[in-house]
């Protein structure tokens, strides 16, 4: 396998050939924007998708919470959102009284109560940009919950609170009209241009004229940015952190099967002045491996760590991303969590998305190979565009253990299956000269006697760039 590297990376700032090193890089590190994106959608029964709704509302209320309290004010951002809590997190009895009241004060809208049965009859994926409009639309009905609550308990006065959201009932008629407009749609009554158009209409004239609302009731106040942000900001930033609940970060480190191609050594070898590193690879069961220090489990000493075979999977280059319906690939939670707070009812009633709880072993076992499969996929397809790249890739994600620090994503190899280097066309003589030095002394270390350099060049023959041994290093 070969892997492509910048002299500065090599044995520049980073070091990383003196240090063994091999960094795996974050998706937005990477240089395609589309890297490991998921077709996520929504597609569910009731039980879900009430529950999504109590969550939204959970995670709401929590920001609206912290930021109304927090002595040293912080500007929320998306990461601010507590997806993963759940509602007996709450610390004290009277935190969880109030949220009870928020609910039920948020499930007596007309609009709440017909939007998961609606969704949940839905025949269409609902994909993020539809659910982002549905979830703008709560935010009215859930921003008037927390504030009458927070209210009648004299809690520190919101803002933007109000006696009573006079117009509330204007904008329930508004979004129901949303739904059988959908409804028409879906039973093909008028074609996608002109449900588009009509649907993003009803929509920004609701969100419009909520904001005109707001900003007359406030037209004296400055409404902080943090504010705003619930307001304004929060459906969106909530549906990006949402899709982390599903699958969790992955980091990697990319190779190449040849390294001919003009095009990547100048895309990833500097611009041709920089190098190539050459691995010795193992394969065990059809699989390429290469052997990495890394972590793979921990005691009360910390984290252990050691020598482990990773895999090497071949990028897919295709213009159709994997398909992932969220309600069914809640892997990040745990089973408990899943089970009381996503797949179960108030009566008790389990969700038809429910495969990941599954007490059957077999059924159990066919959800966690296609999650994970899934995983692979997300993380190894790129478009065609990129196809000549020949790309393999080595994975690790923050499943089990935390790699968001990048010092933990550097990860040592053997200096053994360093097979060789190869210089590229422009690497310069001062450079090559730093980069023996390293391995002469890397060699010594590790009495080892045949370490390879190679030279690449322009081959009229072939018309790429191919390589040759240097015999006299």
């Amino acid at each position: 396998m070969y892997r492509f590297r910048c002299i500065e990376n090599l044995i520049g700032k980073h070091k990383e050939l003196e240090n063994q090193e091999i960094y795996f890089a974050a998706q937005e590190q990477l240089n395609d924007p589309m890297e490991g994106f998921l077709d996520i959608f929504w597609q569910g029964d009731k039980i879900v998708w009430n529950n999504l709704l109590k969550h939204y509302l959970m995670c709401l209320e929590t920001v609206y919470f912290s930021n109304l309290f927090e002595i040293k004010k912080t500007t929320l951002s998306l990461n601010d959102i507590p997806i993963y809590n759940h509602q007996n997190q709450y610390r004290t009895e009277k935190r969880k009284q109030m949220f009870d009241e928020i609910e039920n004060k948020f499930n007596q809208f007309l609009f709440i109560k017909k939007l998961p049965e609606y969704l949940a009859n839905k025949k269409e994926q609902i994909r993020r940009n539809e659910l982002l409009c549905y979830l703008r639309s709560v935010q009215i009905y859930a921003v008037d919950s927390i504030s009458f609550v927070y209210k009648n308990h004299s809690f520190l006065n919101p803002l933007f609170h109000k006696k009573k959201l006079k117009n509330i009932s204007d904008f329930s008629k508004a979004n129901i009209e949303l739904i059988k407009l959908i409804n028409s749609y879906e039973s093909n009554t008028i074609d996608e241009l002109q449900f588009e158009n009509i649907a993003l209409s009803i929509t920004n004239k609701t969100f419009h004229e909520y904001d005109l609302l707001i900003a007359k009731k406030n037209k004296d106040t400055n409404i902080s940015n943090n504010f705003k942000f619930i307001l304004y900001e929060f459906s969106e930033a909530y549906i990006t952190r949402l899709e982390s609940i599903a699958y969790p970060k992955w980091y990697t480190a990319c190779f190449m099967s040849e390294c001919s191609n003009s095009s990547v050594w100048g895309h990833y070898g500097d611009k041709h002045s920089g190098v190539c590193l050459k691995f010795k690879t193992n394969t065990i069961d059809n699989k390429i491996q290469l052997d990495l220090n890394t972590i793979y489990g921990c005691n009360e000493n910390g984290d252990i760590i050691g020598m482990v075979s990773h895999t090497f999977h071949k990028v897919n280059y295709e213009n159709k991303h994997v398909e992932i319906n969220f309600f069914k690939s809640l892997g990040r939670l745990p089973v408990y969590q899943l089970r009381y707070q996503w797949y179960t009812d108030q009566e008790g009633n389990m969700s038809s998305c429910a495969d990941p709880i599954n007490e059957d072993e077999e059924k159990n076992k066919v959800w966690l190979d296609q999650y994970w499969l899934n995983f692979q996929n997300g993380a190894t397809t790129k478009l065609k565009d990129w196809q000549y790249e020949n790309e393999y890739r080595l994975l690790i994600n923050n499943m089990l253990h935390d790699y968001e620090s990048s010092e933990k994503r550097k990860l040592k190899y053997d200096f053994n299956d360093l097979e060789g280097i190869i210089f590229g066309i422009k690497t310069s003589t001062s450079d090559k000269m730093k980069i023996i030095k390293v391995i002469d002394q890397k060699c010594k270390e590790h009495n080892r006697t045949n370490f390879n350099f190679y030279q690449a060049y322009y081959s009229k023959e072939t018309g790429n760039i191919n390589h040759e041994k240097l015999n006299l290093i």
